[in-house]
């Protein structure tokens, strides 16, 4: 497959609007499993509704907190359909896309025929990463779907603003980046480096969202909104009005939560967010391998970090 560069002045995506429009809680939807173990459509529905009724505007479908790696294929590409069907006016869907480059192209134009606006672009995860790989391989995708912008997913120190600058003069449909490595010191050097008007969304969630909107980010993922959130939003909102100590309200109030997401290297992401939602009734707590359900000292800690964020009365629930 040849390494294309994309430079069709014709290119209908408009960078301005999506950029203004990602710059917001960009949420990371679980994907909940029958009892079976077989992805529930239904719930799954259900659950980007909620998102949605709660002031979401924009999922990431396959995402990490999705498990974007223990799904099968026909799985990722329902999920995104699904997502995608769930959608409002103002909602913009960003299919997650990966692995080898022929998957992640395939993935991509799936996306595009089924409404997608965006493609985020997990990093190819190989022993050995080039960072001019790299590029290669996120302007590939980009010119696959020109119509679709697209945020390449860093989290790695390898990819310097120059990688970045070059990727976005070969694929000017690449609108901003996911940016995940963990030290706001080298993510400002890299986002000055690579200069453009781009967005960059903090890759980390909402624990490190602080530190990386003083360095230029205005945007976050997030797998706890999936619990809560209003929680998100009010870290959100008081990032932009620059209310610092709003922002160290809601900090304290989600590091139990979130540390015990970032535990043992992240192990237990996914498995401490869908217990989360277990509690409240809103999904089971079953995951994929190689994700684990929680042990009984785990849930109870869990249960303890969420004691505070009941989910309202009247939501969809799970028996």
């Amino acid at each position: 497959m040849t390494m294309p560069d994309l430079t069709d002045p014709t290119d209908p995506t408009d960078p301005t609007d999506l950029r203004d429009r990602l710059a917001t809680v960009v949420g990371i939807p679980v994907v909940p499993y029958d009892p079976q173990g077989r992805v529930d459509t239904e719930r799954t529905a259900l659950l980007a509704d909620r998102l949605l009724d709660a002031g979401v505007t924009v999922l990431t479908p396959n995402g990490n907190t999705g498990e974007f790696y223990a799904l099968a294929p026909a799985e990722r590409r329902r999920v995104l359909e699904v997502v995608a069907g769930a959608r409002r006016p103002d909602t913009v869907v960003v299919a997650g896309v990966g692995l080898d480059l022929e998957t992640a192209v395939a993935d991509a134009r799936h996306a595009a025929a089924h409404g997608a606006q965006a493609v985020m672009i997990h990093q190819p995860v190989v022993p050995y990463l080039s960072p001019d790989g790299w590029v290669d391989y996120n302007a590939t995708v980009a010119a696959a779907v020109p119509e679709l912008a697209v945020l390449p997913y860093v989290s790695t120190t390898a990819v310097a603003g120059r990688h970045v600058a070059e990727l976005v003069r070969r694929a000017p449909n690449v609108v901003g980046l996911k940016y995940s490595v963990p030290d706001p010191v080298h993510f400002a050097a890299v986002r000055d480096d690579a200069g453009h008007d781009l967005l960059w969304i903090a890759g980390l969630a909402e624990s490190w969202a602080p530190a990386y909107w003083q360095a230029g980010a205005r945007g976050f993922t997030s797998g706890l909104v999936n619990v809560a959130p209003e929680v998100s939003f009010a870290l959100l909102e008081a990032l932009r009005a620059g209310d610092g100590a709003t922002v160290a309200r809601v900090s304290r109030q989600i590091r139990a939560f979130e540390a015990l997401r970032a535990r043992h290297g992240s192990a237990d992401n996914v498995s401490v967010v869908k217990e989360a939602m277990h509690l409240a009734g809103l999904c089971d707590r079953s995951v994929r391998p190689p994700s684990h359900v929680l042990d009984e000292a785990a849930r109870r800690e869990v249960r303890e970090a969420v004691a505070a964020w009941a989910a309202p009365a009247g939501e969809e629930r799970v028996a």
